[in-house]
This record gives C-alpha cells, sequence and structure tokens, in this order.
C-alpha cells in the first residue's frame, strides 16, 4: 500500500492507492507497507531508484544499512514492534531521503507509524518536508523505545521486589519461580530487542548529520544532535536494565538453589538419623541359632529403647550444630 502525504495551502493532504507521479514528485513522505511488485515499480521509476529488497533489509553490515547512491541516502534501522506481545519483535524498515521527500519502506505497521499517521491526521501536524518527517519518525521511534525500557523497568523491580518478599518468607513455590523465571527472560529479550534498534537507529543518526538536506538546516542539526543525545541515554538505560536483569536471574536461581540444598539437607539428615535404630533392627534381625537376647523376657522392649535412643541422639546433636 502507498500512502503520500503533500502540504497545499499549508495543510497536509494524504492519499492513498496509487498515486500519480506528479503527486509522488511533490509529496513530503511516500510510505510504502508491503508494497506490491506494480507499487514498488511506480516509486522507483518517479525518482530514478532501486529500492531495497526484504532480504537486502536484513542485511547487517554498515555498508547494507547506510549508504548514499544517485537515488538518496538510504538509511535501514531495526525497529522494536509488538512489545506488548507475549514474545516481541522486531522489524526492518528503510528510510530513503531523495531531495525534500522521504520514503519508507516497512513490511509491519508498528506503533510508531500508526501513532504518527494518527498525528498528521487527527492532530493537524504539518509536515514541512522530507527531512524535517525524518526526524519526527525517528522521535516517535526513540519514544516508544524509551516507553518500552521504562515497562521492563518497572517489571524488574516488581520481580526483585517478590524475590525479596516472597524469597525472605520461604514461600517461593514451584509456580511463583516459573512465573519469575517467565517474567526476566522477557524483559531481558526485550531488552535485547531495545538495544539492537537503537544501535541501528544511532547508526542513522549519526549517518544523518552527513546527508546534505539535513546538514544545510541549522533548526534539522540541532534536532538531530538531541535525538542522538536520546539515543545514547536510552542505551545507557538498556545496559543498566540488562545489569539488573543478570542480577535478578541470579537471585532467583541463587534462591532456587538454596530450596533445593533444603531439600536435599532433609533427607541427608534423615538417612543419617534413621541410619542407627536400622543397623539395631539388622542387627537383631540376624537369624542365628545362639543370641541370647533372643530368649530374654526384656530383650525386644531393649531393643525399641536403643532404637529410640540412637534417634533421639543423632537428632540432638544435629539440632545442637544449627545442622537442622
Amino acid at each position: 500500500m502507498i500512502r503520500a502525504y503533500r502540504t497545499i495551502d499549508g495543510r497536509n493532504e494524504a492519499m492513498d492507492g496509487m498515486p500519480s507521479t506528479e503527486i509522488l514528485r511533490h509529496a513530503c513522505w511516500v510510505d510504502l507497507n508491503a508494497p506490491g511488485p506494480a507499487e514498488r515499480q511506480l516509486v522507483e521509476q518517479t525518482f530514478g531508484m532501486e529500492l531495497p529488497t526484504r532480504e537486502e533489509m536484513r542485511e547487517i553490515e554498515l555498508s547494507s544499512r547506510v549508504y548514499r547512491d544517485e537515488g538518496g541516502a538510504f538509511m535501514t534501522a531495526t525497529v522494536l514492534c509488538r512489545a506488548d506481545a507475549p514474545v516481541p519483535e522486531t522489524m526492518d524498515i528503510t528510510f530513503v531521503l531523495t531531495g525534500n521527500t522521504l520514503i519508507t519502506l516497512r513490511f509491519d505497521d508498528p506503533k510508531p507509524f500508526y501513532g504518527f499517521h494518527h498525528q498528521i491526521s487527527r492532530q493537524g501536524l504539518k509536515l514541512e518536508n522530507g527531512p524535517s518527517t525524518l526526524l519526527y519518525l525517528l522521535d516517535a521511534i526513540l519514544d516508544r523505545i524509551a516507553d518500552v525500557l521504562e515497562g521492563a523497568g518497572r517489571d524488574v523491580n516488581a520481580v526483585a521486589r517478590e524475590l525479596l518478599i516472597e524469597g525472605h518468607q520461604g514461600a517461593l513455590g514451584s509456580d511463583m519461580q516459573h512465573q519469575l523465571l517467565k517474567r526476566i527472560a522477557r524483559a531481558h529479550d526485550l531488552t535485547a530487542k531495545a538495544r539492537e534498534s537503537l544501535v541501528t537507529l544511532t547508526r542513522i543518526i549519526a549517518f544523518g548529520g552527513t546527508v546534505k538536506e539535513i546538514a544545510a538546516d541549522k533548526g534539522l542539526r540541532a534536532r538531530l544532535k538531541t535525538l542522538g543525545q536520546d539515543a545514547q541515554s536510552l542505551a545507557d538505560y538498556t545496559a543498566f536494565l540488562s545489569s539488573n536483569i543478570a542480577f535478578q536471574l541470579d537471585a532467583l536461581l541463587g534462591v532456587v538453589g538454596i530450596e533445593q540444598n533444603n531439600i536435599v539437607k532433609i533427607f541427608s539428615v534423615a538417612a543419617v538419623v534413621f541410619l542407627p535404630p536400622t543397623l539395631v533392627a539388622s542387627i537383631y534381625g540376624m537369624n542365628f541359632h545362639h543370641m541370647p537376647e533372643l530368649d530374654w523376657p526384656y530383650g525386644y522392649p531393649l531393643a525399641l529403647i536403643l532404637m529410640v535412643v540412637s534417634v533421639i541422639v543423632p537428632y540432638l546433636f544435629f539440632k545442637s550444630r544449627g545442622w537442622l
């Protein structure tokens, strides 16, 4: 699908479908969402460029992510999407600056794009030109990453509180352990994907400073510098969050290990405590003919007393040493 925005008499006008070549040339923003072959061909012929394929957009080397050719400046970012789903995902989006027109190529509908379209259509956000629109979009993407990281940070702090409270009370059951482990794993996955997205956005911001359409405008340069600072602060926060997640995971595994050790200790102590009475029972259970105690009237009670004493004495010894 193609959606083109152009400014007419100080207001934005959106056109969907297959806009004419003339409309595309004067558009501030041309948004291609999962375009078909005919739509790709229309844009490529209009602007004299070759858009990257979906496979080319996935390439991770820097030369495939940010470059300039005769068609314009090409910048591909990995953007976090479906962050609220059980399994967050990332998608690749290519931004192309050609003159005063921004072209975006994507195959999904992440929240920053949905919200940006809403700002234009419902809140009257005015698009001035392609470079300015690019900075608006980058700002929206960074805002979304910030919101996601704030949510992940709150969840990690909640996990820490539950570990401190429930772990201290010894009420960390198997079900709760699994739930906490799942929450930690999701927070780690979310943080890793956000960090990956920030790395690619930082590259685009650095490359954007060399694009003539941005470098020639003092206001755009200032906005780009602010975006770079925001991206760096978010990258620092992801590093802190990653270390916090690693600590909480170690703490959870430590609590689980302590509980398992306590269970093993109980069985070990029980085995040692009941070993002496088992020895007594084994001795008097031997089927030899000459065993004087077998003919003694008090032999049976004495054996029972010995068995009880042999249980009590090791128990009191372990208790005095603090092993129980």
